[in-house]
């Protein structure tokens, strides 16, 4: 990819991609209230840090982006509090609640700051509305409720999703084997569902982990509907994945793939039908 559209293309799309999944995210997390038992205010943006790239990429990241020292907004999710209180992708944030955010680290690439400011953000929306302090100016945020879980695209690596109880990921391969966003709603929203849903939650047995499985499948379908994406996808896009996934996931942790597909026909007949 870097070959093809240069390292300039390659953080462009990068940076859409990740507005692309922020958006979904927060789509099936505001949505689908009923699904967690503890909601909190989500923020509706994300933010990035010139320490998440590459020492090599970060000259081009602040030409491009007008990245700097301190932590900026890279997406507002379409429809949120943020986006109704006016903030913008490439708003700098100076202070949140007048505590100012934590100085750059330089050196390798890392996610601690972003988190940092992440985690700040967090706490004070517990107690809303939030004083955010820009560059040009000061916003005050209440946030959006919705079932709290970090989602974040992860470029590179293996074909693969994954839920910690905390975050969600996504790998690039995954990310971009999803076509159009009903698919990654499913996606993410399975994942979401390891981490929100009691029934979903990863267990340490194999029986207990492929009933896991399919409850998550299933909740993924009814957050999709929640959210008004359409679950028609479901079935088709999980008998393209059987040719796609990889070995582990048939190391007893997984139902099989015929037991899976039928599971989820039948989610979402109900789910067409009106029921629960």
């Amino acid at each position: 990819m870097i070959a093809l559209i240069g390292l300039a293309g390659m953080l462009d799309v990068l940076r859409q991609a990740d507005a692309r999944v922020a958006a979904v995210a927060w789509r099936l997390q505001t949505a689908n209230l009923s699904l967690c038992a503890d909601p909190a205010a989500l923020a509706g943006f994300s933010v990035e840090t010139l320490d998440q790239y590459a020492v090599a990429e970060r000259a081009e990241a602040g030409a491009q982006f007008g990245l700097r020292d301190r932590p900026q907004i890279s997406a507002v999710a379409p429809g949120s509090a943020a986006e109704k209180a006016g903030l913008r992708a490439g708003d700098e944030i100076v202070a949140v609640d007048d505590v100012p955010v934590p100085p750059g680290q330089g050196g390798k690439p890392s996610y601690a700051r972003t988190a940092a400011v992440e985690a700040a953000l967090a706490a004070a929306l517990a107690k809303p509305p939030v004083k955010l302090t820009l560059a040009a100016r000061t916003v005050y945020l209440t946030g959006d409720r919705g079932c709290p879980s970090a989602v974040q695209l992860v470029p590179g690596g293996r074909f693969d999703a994954s839920a910690d109880g905390h975050y969600v990921q996504i790998s690039g391969p995954m990310y971009e084997f999803a076509v159009g966003d009903d698919e990654l709603a499913f996606l993410i929203g399975h994942e979401l569902a390891h981490n929100l849903v009691p029934e979903a939650k990863r267990a340490a047995s194999g029986k207990a982990q492929r009933a896991a499985e399919l409850a998550a499948d299933r909740s993924a379908i009814r957050m999709m509907a929640g959210a008004g994406y359409d679950v028609s996808v479901v079935v088709p896009f999980l008998d393209r994945l059987r040719g796609k996934a990889p070995l582990s996931w048939l190391d007893g942790t997984h139902p099989s793939w015929s037991t899976r597909v039928a599971a989820a026909a039948a989610a979402v007949a109900s789910v067409r039908a009106g029921m629960p």
